[in-house]
């Protein structure tokens, strides 16, 4: 038994605790198995239902064809057997109405089941039990009568949504990251209401962590050796010692001449210190149950309990929940305390913090919402502005809003085309992950391309733990539950399991698969638009913003369009009418700003934003970043959102600037972390390649320094293939326009090029970074980083693709993708194009209604059997099954109850006519598309929302900087006027004045 530094008795000496570190650090697997660690393990009595056993899927192109679609046939008809559709044609035979058809009749209420009640063991950890969440405020409130009945009644689980796995205390020496996540939920009537929250975590108070504290030392004495809790003490006191001899030296590095070996040895007592403490941390870790939860000088909170709390919004408009997250970002800022690095420093000039309660009532009340593509609402948060928009009638529903690089950096290509598959049967999809966000970003993505179909099944993107046994239910459904729920049991059979972390699609049948011309043109056009997994070395795996709030402790952000005052130009006309082998080549590609900052961006935008930029004012470096970001645009701005004054701030104006330079120069060694897998490469690369230095173009991408690696299961293309032509592979301005319905089966080939296996390395002068091909460039004192806003006074790296410039200690903090390798306009109009595909002729066979059908309010008959017989003989099979779908169903009614001059129904007609005018080789003989392209009403002007000011007494940022439990009354303000108009009074309307009531009466009646 030896001694600590405060001389009191450890389990293990200083000699004998260094030999068991160093036995940790090389035998991490076995160390903890050898001193038998029980701490913490919550016994499981009860065995866990086996789960079903399921397939893998991959598909294989080779294996495509008739046979593998009548391979599903029987599978997938007894799924769509069950659908209730009004557009469906009555079966001859008689059939007995199944437990699934009834409760798929019975709407969707019926398929959610009462919440699970709480139970918990009675030996369980006091850390490991569950809370159940509950509403601690709301606006409007209860009270506010009339403010409430202008919107939809606050549906009763909405904690249960915010904390989908309920509440959990954690025990930690720091504060949790802050995460995020959207949810949807379905009211009585159906309506869908749309939700996104922040969740922050604070410090439990003193007196619930007193009495916390008392039952975990109860359970230490019930559950654990004392060798166990011996090993848990000492832990957490020599940790402590090591942070603050880490901190002393930290103080002395200022004051050590740079290159003297005084420097280099106090360095290397760093550089060890730092190793130890990363060890002890992690043998801690499994032992913490046994130690104290605060330890002195380790611990970041004054208790080392902390609890989750929910800041959220809940509104109707799916395509405004991307705007509202980076709504509840912005606020929340001053809640991290400063751990958002490079955020300027409140002041007069750059803009000053208003208390939580201010921005509520500005948002909820005081904003207006958009409606169509004529205005956009302009909210300002500080000196932050943000802009909600909605896209013109003339474009794809929810494309301005709606991300899709988070699905498509999940899963692979093949595995996408195997999930649209799947959702077009109408199937019950369930989304796995262990990032709550990653659930609700795959479910809105994969809703979103199956336009102009639309998801007619059940959706819940986040499945509350206690709702898991929906699962069950027998109708169509898209689910996203969590990996860490206790309960998870899934269907018994017929169901399509999607492993968002692993790229991993399981089911108990493979998809029935799209028809072989059809598929074979998504693939191709899929790897043209999204190429960041085959050719820029971006890994497989939810993205970081995803994962967390604020990742890289940063305000970066995946919605550019949010923070852009000017919206960018609509590209679906060009995509949908260019030909498949130029498909992305003859339109400029538009490159989006990446916003690795946005009050950078917000203070860049501020500058100039009174003038307009001339030849003088816009030839810098900002003026060009100004107009890369900024498409020239029609618009004129209004009155109101000109008069924004300007916020400049310096560079240096952060408070924790001095804090964050530190945190960032210290990890210089995080180099080790950036390499990138393996990817493959286009063989069309010369002719696709999107970067601007076309000469040099084999030294960016490495083709000198390695050899190409062929794909196994692919033959080398070395002459004419009979399935994949190499005919038109070198002539990028070939006119042949391929088609599907083309007699010849040159037609789907052409559009099918080889793919080539290059790796992707990391070396000395190039870095690969979530698809930024980042070269290293000498100094040269005139650009700044793109993250951190600081000149280049050493060797930086500048992006060959988007044209970022970043220092070497930034490059950790590039967390999203390059514009250049993920193209969501182009991947958005490689799937409409296939859906014109298939319905290319479907406009030929509606006919005027007649009788019953034109008493029921029906403008068009559909004849599905002519349309049937009209499709090419590979396509029938394929239809016969999509007719029995809802989705088709709907899709046909919705045509037959409106007119051909209906924007929802003429925008998907005149991408079929794109379609069929890409095979006329005669200007002449092509149809107007004039609809589509229009752009008359892409006005988007700004309805600028006041911005919150206050005048607040005492210290403003101890308001502002609170995590409030409940809305303060007196830090609100009577809602103002919106754009100058006053708000309605919900009263009798007078009439009109007479001259009873101008008095003129009374007079009269006294002068008689």
């Amino acid at each position: 038994v030896g001694l600590n530094s405060n001389g009191a008795t450890s389990g293990l000496s200083d000699d004998a605790f260094e030999e068991a570190l160093k036995k940790f650090a090389s035998e991490r697997d076995s160390f903890l198995e050898d001193i038998h660690i029980s701490a913490g393990t919550v016994p499981t009595p009860t065995q866990r239902r086996p789960r079903p056993r399921t397939l893998r899927i991959t598909q294989d192109e080779n294996t495509l064809g008739v046979a593998g679609l009548k391979g599903g046939v029987g599978s997938l008809r007894r799924r769509l057997s069950t659908m209730n559709s009004m557009k469906r044609q009555p079966s001859g035979t008689s059939r007995q109405v199944s437990v699934r058809t009834t409760k798929r009749l019975s709407g969707y209420n019926s398929v959610i089941p009462t919440p699970q009640p709480f139970s918990s063991s009675p030996g369980m950890h006091p850390l490991k039990r569950r809370y159940e969440p509950v509403l601690l405020d709301r606006y409007p409130t209860k009270t506010m009568v009339d403010e409430s009945k202008r919107r939809n009644p606050f549906p009763d689980y909405v904690p249960m949504f915010a904390f989908p796995n309920d509440v959990t205390v954690v025990s930690s020496d720091e504060r949790p990251r802050s995460t995020w996540h959207g949810f949807a939920m379905t009211n009585q009537d159906n309506s869908k209401l749309y939700g996104v929250c922040v969740i922050m975590w604070v410090p439990l108070n003193h007196s619930a962590s007193e009495a916390l504290e008392r039952h975990c030392e109860e359970w230490r004495r019930a559950n654990m050796s004392h060798e166990e809790r011996e090993l848990a003490s000492s832990l957490g006191e020599r940790l402590s010692g090591e942070r603050a001899k880490l901190s002393r030296l930290l103080a002395e590095l200022p004051g050590v001449a740079s290159g003297s070996p005084a420097r280099e040895k106090l360095e290397e007592e760093i550089s060890a210190v730092e190793e130890k403490i990363g060890l002890m941390t992690d043998l801690l870790r499994p032992v913490r149950h046994g130690a104290a939860s605060k330890i002195d000088g380790l611990t970041e909170g004054d208790t080392g309990f902390w609890i989750p709390r929910a800041y959220g919004i809940l509104g109707r408009d799916a395509s405004l929940v991307s705007f509202w997250k980076e709504w509840l970002r912005a606020i929340v800022v001053p809640m991290t305390n400063g751990a958002i690095l490079r955020v300027p420093a409140s002041s007069p000039k750059v803009g000053i913090w208003q208390p939580l309660e201010r921005y509520v009532v500005n948002l909820c009340v005081e904003a207006l919402c958009p409606i169509t593509s004529l205005t956009q609402v302009e909210v300002a948060i500080r000196d932050l502005r943000l802009y909600a928009r909605k896209e013109a009638i003339n474009e794809i529903p929810g494309s301005r809003n709606t991300d899709l690089f988070a699905l498509f950096r999940c899963l692979t290509v093949p595995n996408i085309m195997t999930l649209f598959e799947y959702a077009l049967a109408e199937s019950r999809i369930i989304f796995l992950s262990s990032h709550t966000a990653m659930l609700q970003l795959a479910c809105s993505a994969l809703t979103s391309l199956l336009y102009p179909l639309k998801w007619c099944g059940v959706l819940i993107p986040v499945l509350p733990a206690r709702l898991i046994q929906a699962l069950e239910a027998p109708c169509p459904y898209i689910i996203g539950v969590e990996r860490r729920y206790e309960k998870l049991e899934f269907p018994s059979d017929d169901f399509c399991l999607v492993d968002l972390d692993l790229d991993i699609i399981e089911s108990t049948a493979p998809p029935t698969p799209l028809p072989r011309p059809q598929r074979r043109k998504l693939q191709s056009l899929l790897q043209v638009a999204a190429p960041h997994h085959n050719r820029y070395g971006v890994p497989v795996g939810p993205p970081p913003y995803a994962q967390e709030t604020f990742p890289r402790d940063a305000f970066s952000s995946e919605s550019p369009q949010v923070f852009m005052p000017n919206a960018a130009p609509s590209t679906l006309a060009s995509y949908v009418s260019e030909s498949s082998t130029t498909f992305g080549e003859s339109t400029s590609a538009h490159s989006t700003a990446t916003v690795f900052n946005a009050f950078l961006l917000s203070r860049d935008q501020s500058q100039g934003y009174d003038r307009p930029s001339t030849s003088s004012t816009g030839s810098g470096t900002n003026g060009s970043q100004s107009s890369r970001r900024s498409p020239p645009s029609p618009p004129a701005q209004s009155p109101i959102s000109s008069t924004f004054p300007g916020t400049p701030t310096s560079r240096n104006d952060s408070g924790f600037a001095l804090q964050a330079s530190l945190r960032e120069k210290r990890s210089g060694h995080f180099a080790d972390g950036l390499a990138r897998r393996n990817s493959a490469v286009h063989s069309l690369f010369s002719a696709r390649n999107p970067l601007a230095d076309k000469t040099n173009a084999q030294q960016q991408f490495g083709f000198d320094r390695i050899g190409t690696i062929k794909r196994p299961s692919q033959p080398a293309v070395t002459g004419h293939h009979p399935s994949l032509s190499t005919s038109t592979l070198g002539n990028g301005t070939s006119t042949y326009a391929p088609s599907v319905y083309a007699q010849s089966t040159l037609a789907a080939s052409t559009v099918m090029p080889q793919q080539l296996m290059q790796p992707v390395r990391d070396n000395e002068t190039t870095k690969w970074i979530e698809g930024h091909c980042l070269l290293r460039r000498n100094k040269d004192g005139k650009s700044t980083c793109s993250v951190c806003d600081e000149r280049c006074e050493e060797e930086s790296f500048r992006c060959s693709g988007c044209k970022i410039t970043v220092h070497f200690r930034c490059l950790s903090a590039v967390c999203l993708v390059c514009p250049i390798a993920f193209r969501a306009d182009q991947v958005r109009a490689a799937f409409v194009r296939c859906f014109a595909s298939l319905f290319y002729t479907y406009r030929r066979f509606l006919h005027p209604a007649s009788g019953d059908r034109r008493k029921a309010g029906l403008l068009y008959h559909f004849n599905m059997d002519q349309f049937l017989r009209s499709v090419p003989h590979g396509d029938s099979e394929y239809m016969h099954l999509l007719r029995q779908t809802q989705a088709f169903n709907e899709f046909i009614h919705e045509r037959e109850a409106a007119r051909a001059e209906d924007p929802n129904i003429k925008l998907f007609d005149e991408i079929i006519l794109s379609k069929r005018n890409r095979g006329k080789q005669s200007f002449f003989s092509k149809s107007s598309t004039g609809f589509l392209s229009d752009t008359s009403d892409h006005l988007w002007r700004s309805a600028l929302a006041t911005p919150p000011t206050s005048r607040l007494p005492g210290d403003r940022a101890a308001v502002s900087g609170r995590v409030p439990a409940k809305l303060d009354p007196t830090l609100m303000k009577e809602p103002r006027s919106i754009q100058g108009a006053p708000r309605l009074q919900q009263a009798r309307t007078k009439r009109k004045p007479v001259a009873s009531m101008l008095g003129l009466a009374s007079q009269s009646a006294d002068a008689q």
